[in-house]
């Protein structure tokens, strides 16, 4: 058993978190109508065995529990040590989830099977070699099994939010594109969501240059934040069933092995 000490050592020497054990400092709190609607952006494309690829506080690892009927497994993995002990009691999940801190590229067919879906929320910006992250995933799919991706867009609104969590880009459909192997993935859909989250992330991020990780940040999602998640994230995903404009805070692909 690891003692206080090496665990505590292990977390500092974390180099993956960056400052993305921020909502740690608001204990209880969460963007409730904000994952719920991630979670529809690609809900009827996932199917019942599920890789998660960096599960960080684990709210949408709990949202495809809430919401996927008759899963047969998840693996979900997170390779940073300091999230996987902040968010260990987060949630209450079933035996068919396994949590484990394991590195996407250490993954092969012989670790825990075929997938018929792999989720990727807000991870492929943090990976350098991103376009040999997905070629690597290929390998865990089954036949015409799916990725699901959300990415932070607009390369535009990089910004000091985007240093401080560890990010290396943020995409459009062009790079978006470039990083998907067209030999191995057909890219079913594309597109951008949440316009109105894109407006404040400038406004907030860009230009008065506010981080999460501080009074500020944290007041700011407490408060702008809970209005955005209880009214115009509602109104968005309302509007974006029938409207999706050229631009958004994100990015979402659904991609289909060949």
């Amino acid at each position: 058993m690891e003692s206080g000490t090496e665990n505590t050592t292990k977390l500092n020497e974390d180099a993956i978190v960056h400052g993305m054990d921020w909502l740690a400092e608001l204990d209880g709190f969460e963007l409730s109508n904000y994952r719920k609607y991630q979670f529809n952006l690609i809900g009827k494309h996932i199917g019942k065995n599920i890789l998660e690829v960096g599960s960080g506080d684990r709210s949408f690892t709990n949202q495809l529990v809430k919401n996927v009927p008759g899963i047969e497994k998840i693996v979900s993995i997170e390779p940073s040590a300091t999230l996987m002990e902040v968010y260990k009691g987060k949630y209450k999940l079933p035996a068919y989830v396994t949590l484990t801190s394991d590195n996407l590229f250490d993954l092969t067919s012989d670790s825990y099977g075929l997938f018929d879906t792999i989720i990727l929320i807000h991870v492929l910006e943090h990976v350098e070699k991103d376009k040999e992250a997905l070629t690597h995933l290929h390998s865990l799919l089954k036949p015409r099994g799916k990725v699901l991706i959300e990415v932070p867009a607009m390369q535009s609104l990089f910004s000091v939010h985007d240093k401080m969590l560890g990010h290396y880009r943020r995409y459009n459909k062009v790079n978006f594109r470039a990083m998907v192997d067209s030999t191995l993935y057909k890219t079913k859909k594309l597109w951008y969501q949440d316009a109105i989250g894109m407006i404040g992330s400038f406004i907030f991020f860009k230009i008065k240059k506010i981080e999460l990780k501080s009074d500020k940040g944290l007041d700011l999602v407490k408060n702008q934040g809970s209005l955005y998640d209880k009214y115009l994230i509602p109104f968005e995903s309302f509007y974006e069933k029938y409207i999706r404009l050229p631009f958004g805070l994100s990015i979402t692909g659904i991609l289909e092995k060949r």
